[in-house]
């Protein structure tokens, strides 16, 4: 599987044929950071995908829900063997920090800061 490279702003890479396209572990790493920045509702086709941000950044005593959410998205990334480490390291009402560190199935370990922002 490989799939389009995106670059920092979160756009997609054009351009350079098949050099746009990653594969095996830094497509995992995309796709991860991908996933967890995407919001419920997005996606017409599955309604249902990823983190309902809008609801859970805004309620109070929220840190558990928010880690359960990360869980559950990350574990179903294809390719993700198992989380190292989750940590939520500030949120407010308006975003959430958080740091993950995680290993592909390919043995490569990826540590992420993520900022999400409402």
């Amino acid at each position: 599987m490989k799939v389009r490279r995106i670059d920092a702003n979160g756009d997609w890479t054009f351009g350079q044929g098949l050099a746009n396209y990653i594969i095996k572990a830094p497509m995992v790493r995309q796709n991860v950071v991908t996933r967890i920045k995407s919001f419920k509702f997005d996606w017409f086709l599955d309604v249902d995908a990823e983190i309902d941000w809008f609801n859970i950044i805004g309620s109070r005593n929220n840190e558990k829900t928010i880690l359960s959410e990360l869980e559950r998205v990350v574990l179903a990334t294809t390719g993700v063997r198992t989380i190292d480490r989750l940590r939520i390291n500030g949120i407010t009402k308006r975003d959430a920090s958080i740091e993950l560190i995680f290993t592909t199935i390919y043995d490569v370990s990826f540590t992420e800061n993520i900022g999400i922002a409402i």
